[in-house]
């Protein structure tokens, strides 16, 4: 940049302007480049003022490997499609879930391959840096999100004691590297899921699914601020009926509810609602009558969604039966009724995980891997 610009005034172009990879670039130019850029004001500053390039991250397993895709999420989409670099602690977690991206770092979770404990991996494919914390071997809810104040990454867990039934909670910030206790007051009678479609975090707000252990219905959502660290029950609008099974996603920075249910006695047609919460607490209908369950010649196919493109369009895994099953993802396109494939395929009967992540700077001050004795 010119002499001729005060480093004030270039930094302020620089924080508002550039995205993360010539910003990565930066940091080779000089120290004083070096420092500004890793330095944590800066990277909260550049995370807030930045709109950045918008990703959407699909993992799945074909045989033993996990497998990654980016899919870049622009006028473009799906054209850009690649494989980003995965951290090496991943190859060494078994069982691999991810629960979910926020300020642009991805969180996975699963069991360590060698060593006697659970893990988590906080992973910004932008950058290329991961983050392991190790979590021991108790049967709990795990939660993460990034602090919109701070940008602190979080990790939250909650187990069930189980000789009052009452639930205790931990929170692990990234800048503590420590575990501390915080109140919890949910009901005795919600049962959180722990896994697989269990958590979104959206504009700094963790949500899970839940079950009323007493009705056995799973139309329950419950919530942890991350800037407050309170915990609190959404409560569905009367709209929505009461749905038997529900499941949650997010569509930008608004949690969204998707119910199933069938058209008919034999359970042959299964049709979804999809609706988005607003901040008010009121709900925006999206679409519906788009989940159909039929009949093929060989075999029969099912949709389902597992998360949208910034646009608002459905991403659904394409399940096909037929002696085995194989899965596809596909984008419904609400203005034609159209069903594109993205060219992704599975071999087994589970949905894909899906995310969507913007690029970001964080963990870029952190060493690369760091395992932080993360033990009570």
């Amino acid at each position: 940049m010119s002499d001729h610009i005060p480093f004030e005034i270039q930094v302020e172009i620089i924080k508002h302007v550039l995205p993360v990879k010539p910003l990565i670039r930066f940091t080779s130019v000089s120290k004083q480049w070096k420092s500004l850029i890793e330095s944590s004001e800066f990277i909260t500053d550049h995370s807030v003022n930045q709109t950045q390039p918008h990703h959407l991250l699909v993992m799945n397993k074909l045989e033993s490997e996990y497998q990654f895709f980016s899919i870049v999420d622009d006028d473009s989409f799906p054209r850009h499609k690649f494989s980003p670099h995965v951290p090496p602690t991943v190859k060494l977690v078994t069982g691999v879930l991810m629960l979910d991206c926020s300020h642009g770092l991805v969180c996975l979770h699963g069991s360590h391959s060698y060593l006697e404990n659970n893990m988590i991996v906080l992973w910004n494919p932008s950058i290329r840096k991961s983050v392991s914390i190790p979590l021991p071997l108790v049967s709990s809810t795990v939660g993460f999100g990034v602090c919109c104040k701070t940008s602190d990454p979080k990790i939250v867990k909650m187990t069930r004691i189980t000789s009052s039934m009452d639930w205790q909670a931990e929170v692990f910030t990234l800048s503590s590297g420590a575990w501390r206790s915080v109140p919890v007051n949910l009901p005795r009678s919600l049962d959180v899921f722990k896994y697989r479609a269990g958590q979104v975090v959206a504009d700094g707000v963790i949500y899970w699914r839940a079950r009323d252990l007493i009705t056995k219905k799973t139309n329950k959502i419950i919530s942890f601020d991350l800037t407050s660290e309170e915990f609190g029950e959404v409560r569905l609008p009367d709209c929505l009926g009461n749905p038997k099974y529900l499941t949650i996603l997010k569509l930008k920075e608004s949690l969204v509810v998707v119910t199933y249910k069938y058209e008919d006695e034999f359970g042959r047609s299964r049709v979804c609602d999809v609706w988005m919460m607003k901040k008010n607490g009121d709900v925006k209908s999206l679409l519906t009558n788009i989940y159909i369950s039929s009949k093929e010649s060989h075999g029969s196919v099912s949709y389902e969604i597992v998360g949208f493109t910034k646009n608002g369009k459905p991403i659904m895994d394409h399940i096909y039966h037929d002696g085995c099953v194989s899965s596809t993802l596909k984008v419904y396109d609400p203005c034609s009724k159209g069903i594109s494939d993205l060219g992704i395929v599975d071999s087994r009967l589970a949905p894909f995980k899906m995310t969507s992540y913007s690029e970001s700077l964080l963990l870029l001050n952190h060493p690369d891997s760091m395992i932080f004795s993360a033990f009570n």
